[in-house]
């Protein structure tokens, strides 16, 4: 038997049997396949020329996953050279698998997790269900195969599926759509976009756990749990069972359990009745930075007679997560009785739906290390790896339906796909209810679902599986006529606006960080390091009016970079060239992205409760919507983000001229200092000020003003210093700012973007005298990961602006990515010294002493001074 993964872990009397069909599957163009589906699910159909994939995996995935194709898609336009005519066509998926010779006479399950779109389904020679049945890509269908399957020899489950159609238009079919995010892969992810597996349960199964958790409020001293389970009869006859817990090997409990036939039921085991569920000092899972998130286990088994049918177990969290109206507009979420500010990041897997366990926990690694506390999916599932991961991790998710297509107009769906949307929901809410990172459901994304009928639906489904979390109708702003406020909003902007833009939102009808929870919100253009620009687009096409540049922007509105490109010319001056332009996004990114996080940070429950940036992830290489680009790099963007969300922090308002703390932590600091320091470009100091400061528990704290001054140059820097009772250094925030600010024009605001009148005047920074560096390089390795201390010193008269420091595999290799530096894009005064951490793991550096290679806006090369593993450029 090959490629099989069996579950044993929790066998009793009988063997637990799980099969994840994974490895060694065939997939083929029906259009080359003249064989039918009775012919191809049989162990005698030779499948010659079939490509050899792993599932899950989409068509185009699965052809590049064999090297069909002769070239990078992602590179230049030659995405379009995906386009064919087959692809519209249905595809075979086919598998041949056998099951232990213990599992004879035991009732077989095949369940489906992902077939996007429609499937007919073959075993052994027998149609066993249609593609009137099979359609859907979020919903998990079961059948029932025992009267198919061979207990001895080999089976063949065969696949024929057809993609969707028209997912991102009205009428067309409740799949994964992108709106304006990208191009859309022509065979639209069509495939299987998640796991299949064969399961066997002696007459009776049980599944789909559930633990919910209630505090008496304010206290934690004790954790009301209550149990839930769906519980099946598989036989034609009545069976009596009996269902047994257990949580974290010594909480147990159990109940008889009546089934008639064929039925399928919920068990439930409450804290009244069972007394032992009520857990006295419980572990607690928190979000990150509010206390660990701690993970408890559950296992339910279910046994008929002596025989133990089969067991399930998960992780599960002790936590309760509720919401509540701080005005219309405005939603508090609230995690164990604490109010929580939301700041994070949208997440889209690849754009061909592959899953890379390392990957996802590489980025989600770097969700964390910029202190984000929240990931937002759209329409795009994940798989339960990824979910585990933010399990683990404390990230919080918001997660819900698709917008803009198919799934927006409920009004235009005929029985079939309301009976799909219903399934979907139904399949969700099992899937995703026990699980202690979901925050949120959101049953529409750019407005309510436009039938009141259907929110009805998923409103009865998701009272009736017990969803333990908030549901709120829509991403947006709308009053849906079923449930109410949504207190949430997307105002936009989508597109670039200036710092100044997150705080001086009077109105409240925009993006501004003053009100509301923005579900998704951006500074727009996010433009990647050169390293990373010239994997994609030619060196020919690295300006804004090549039509390749373009084609890696977004559609429709969001197809090119010009808004973005005139506020950096207008700020910073016209760019001499690319890597001048370059440096230029990467300052206007940091700039821009650091302030809308602060906005919403700084006026947290008055009444901003939440932000997510569009985007954190790119699904492909792209030059809009990113925190960090397709490779993984770190630029501008990143760290403004991370410097922004730093748990103690202090800050410049850009609205008032104040210097401001932001405490993420649940705990009061007194007995901090506020330092703020101005310096004019020649490099002289032109004030200084400093004063004690306390700041509350996940609050807020107001220092200084900072005074206007005639002394200044047209443009100059702020350093800002926050340290704690105990001398350490907590925050280090730097702002270069100009006597002239930038100016928008509200009036002529669009749900994008915001223009502006006049830009604020950076040009001066072009002229910044040129200062030398110092750099030495502390490095300590361990098993799998390497960890360095790099420390850089500004050597003289003027501040370095920008510093940018790189891991290279090598004085002449690429970048070891990803890396995480604490700091970097930063500034140093004139004899300031700083420790950048770094660390990456050791295997991306492919055996490589790593050399790092230092950059700055005014670097004098000549006269800095490294080690031989350090240099300048």
């Amino acid at each position: 038997m090959l490629s099989l993964f069996i579950c044993k872990a929790f066998a009793q009397d009988s063997e637990n049997f799980r099969v994840i069909l994974k490895e060694d599957w065939q997939m083929q163009s029906a259009l080359k396949v003249p064989a039918a589906g009775s012919a191809i699910s049989q162990a005698k159909f030779t499948p010659t020329g079939w490509y050899k994939v792993n599932v899950p995996t989409t068509i185009i995935a699965g052809l590049l996953a064999n090297k069909a194709y002769d070239f990078d898609p992602f590179y230049g336009m030659n995405f379009e050279k995906l386009k064919d005519s087959s692809l519209d066509k249905p595809w075979w998926f086919r598998k041949e698998f056998s099951l232990p010779v213990s599992q004879k006479g035991k009732n077989v399950v095949l369940k489906l997790h992902g077939i996007n779109y429609k499937a007919n389904v073959w075993l052994n020679g027998v149609l066993i269900a249609d593609s009137t049945k099979i359609m859907g890509p979020f919903r998990i269908i079961e059948l029932d195969v025992t009267k198919n399957i061979k207990p001895a020899g080999n089976n063949v489950l065969a696949l024929e599926i057809k993609r969707p159609i028209n997912p991102q238009k009205r009428g067309g079919d409740l799949a994964i759509d992108y709106a304006d995010w990208i191009h859309y892969p022509p065979d639209y992810n069509g495939g299987i976009v998640n796991d299949i597996e064969i399961k066997t349960y002696d007459k009776v199964g049980i599944q789909y756990p559930l633990v919910t958790t209630s505090f008496d409020l304010p206290s934690l001293a004790v954790a009301h749990l209550t149990v839930d389970a769906l519980v099946t009869n598989y036989s034609k006859s009545p069976q009596n069972v009996i269902v047994k817990g257990k949580i974290n090997d010594h909480i147990t409990f159990e109940k008889k359990v009546h089934l008639g036939p064929g039925e399928v039921a919920n068990v439930t085991f409450t804290p009244t009745d069972f007394s032992q569920l009520n857990i006295n000092n419980p572990k607690i899972w928190w979000p990150w930075q509010y206390g660990k998130p701690e993970l408890n286990r559950i296992e339910l088994s279910i046994v008929r007679g002596e025989v133990t049918s089969n067991t399930i177990a998960e992780n599960f969290g002790i936590r309760q997560i509720t919401s509540k109206l701080l005005d219309n507009a405005s939603r508090e979420f609230i995690v164990n009785g604490k109010p929580i500010m939301l700041r994070g990041a949208a997440w889209s897997p690849d754009i061909f739906q592959r899953r890379s366990p390392e990957r996802q926990e590489q980025e989600l690694r770097l969700y964390r290390d910029m202190n984000m506390n929240i990931v937002r999916s759209e329409g795009k599932l994940e798989d339960d790896h990824f979910y585990a991961l933010c399990d683990k991790y404390g990230l919080l998710i918001m997660t819900g339906w698709m917008c803009c297509g198919a799934w927006q107009y409920p009004e235009n769906w005929d029985v079939a796909k309301r009976a799909v949307a219903m399934a979907s929901d139904s399949s969700v809410m099992y899937w995703l209810r026990n699980k202690p990172s979901l925050m949120v459901w959101l049953n529409g994304s750019d407005m309510p679902p436009r039938d009141t009928t259907v929110e009805r639906g998923y409103l009865n489904i998701e009272a009736a599986l017990k969803w333990p979390n908030p549901t709120v109708s829509t991403a947006n702003e709308s009053k849906s006529k079923v449930s109410g406020y949504s207190g949430v909003k997307m105002a936009g902007p989508y597109e670039w606006v200036p710092p100044i833009y997150w705080e001086t939102d009077t109105t409240q009808k925009f993006g501004g960080g003053t009100w509301s929870f923005a579900t998704e919100i951006s500074p727009g253009p996010s433009i990647p390091p050169y390293e990373s620009l010239i994997k994609f687009i030619p060196k020919d096409s690295l300006t804004s009016t090549a039509a390749v540049w373009n084609y890696h922007c977004g559609t429709g509105n969001f197809g090119t970079t010009k808004v973005f490109d005139a506020a950096l010319i207008g700020r910073y001056g016209q760019p001499a060239n690319v890597k001048q332009y370059i440096a230029e996004a990467q300052a206007q990114n940091y700039e821009a992205h650091r302030a809308m996080m602060e906005g919403y940070g700084l006026h947290k429950y008055h009444n901003a409760t939440g932000v997510v940036q569009w985007m954190g992830s790119n699904p492909w290489p792209g030059l809009i919507w990113h925190t960090y680009d397709y490779y993984l790099y770190p630029a501008g963007t990143y760290f403004g983000m991370k410097k922004s969300m730093e748990p103690l922090h202090i800050m410049y308002s850009y609205s008032n001229n104040e210097v401001d703390i932001i405490n993420s932590y649940l705990q009061k600091f007194s007995g901090l200092k506020a330092e703020a320091t101005i310096y004019n470009l020649d490099g002289t100091q032109k004030y200084t000020n400093s004063t004690a400061i306390d700041v509350d528990p996940d609050g807020t704290a107001k220092c200084f003003v900072l005074p206007k001054s005639d002394s200044l140059s047209d443009a100059y820097f702020l350093r800002l210093q926050l340290t704690d009772n105990k001398g350490n250094v907590r925050s280090i925030n730097w702002y270069w700012l100009s006597k002239k600010g930038d100016v928008l024009n509200w009036k002529k605001s669009k749900w994008y973007m915001t223009p502006e009148t006049s830009y604020t005047d950076f040009s001066a920074l072009q002229k910044l005298a040129k200062t030398p560096l110092q750099v030495s390089n502390y490095a300590g390795k361990g098993t799998d990961s390497t960890y360095h201390g790099v420390t850089i010193t500004n050597t003289g008269k003027t501040v370095a602006y920008q510093v940018h420091l790189r891991a290279l595999k090598g004085k002449d290799g690429d970048d070891v990515l990803p890396v995480i530096f604490s700091d970097n894009y930063f500034e140093l005064a004139p004899g300031e010294s700083r420790i950048i951490k770094c660390i990456y793991a050791n295997k991306d550096a492919e055996g490589k002493l790593p050399y790092f290679l230092t950059t700055a806006w005014n670097l004098d090369v000549n006269a800095s001074k490294a080690g031989n593993d350090a240099g300048f450029e």
